[in-house]
């Protein structure tokens, strides 16, 4: 058992001094990624969440995520999902089963707590293992995003958890907004 304090709450509700947490945790998380200097990363503004989740140990936060619920476009059909954005376990707890536990205890909240059929979630071919362990599937290596008015591609690995007794649809994946 990790001993991880687990916590939902509305991005709304986030406070100030915890905001500057879930900064400095995700400063340090991604301290090595190049995102900035990619030019297909670099111009996004990343969606407003609707949900963070916190992991706590010992009254310190070592691993979050962010959650957007929208519903998106998959070929010609509408399907909600809820978003996992900004994965992060803080460096000095990497491999002890926090981040899976988030994610794991973000599973059920999303079935049960946003009633979705599907978890969505964008990331790096280096750390798709990790989600494929947690039963997630990579779906696609291409989806499409809003911003400025113009409908863009964004090139990454694309993978979703069924959450509820539904297909996931064929075709493209449009988030009708912008990513997260």
């Amino acid at each position: 058992m990790t001993n991880l304090r687990i916590r939902f709450i509305p991005h709304k509700e986030v406070s100030p001094d915890l905001q500057i947490e879930i900064d400095t945790l995700d400063k340090l998380a991604f301290a090595d990624d190049d995102i900035d200097n990619d030019p297909e990363f670099s111009s996004i503004r990343w969606a407003i969440p609707d949900w963070m989740a916190l992991g706590y140990r010992n009254e310190e936060l070592v691993t979050q995520l962010s959650m957007p619920k929208r519903e998106i476009m998959v070929g010609s059909e509408k399907v909600w999902v809820a978003g996992i954005g900004g994965m992060a376990t803080h460096p000095n707890h990497h491999h002890k089963g926090y981040g899976s536990a988030l994610l794991k205890e973000t599973e059920t909240f999303m079935r049960d707590t946003l009633q979705v059929s599907f978890g969505l979630l964008i990331c790096a071919d280096e750390t798709q293992r990790f989600y494929e362990l947690s039963h997630w599937q990579r779906i696609a290596g291409l989806l499409f995003y809003h911003q400025d008015d113009q409908r863009r591609a964004l090139h990454t690995s694309v993978m979703i958890l069924q959450l509820q007794n539904q297909t996931w649809p064929a075709g493209e994946v449009d988030l009708c907004g912008s990513p997260w």
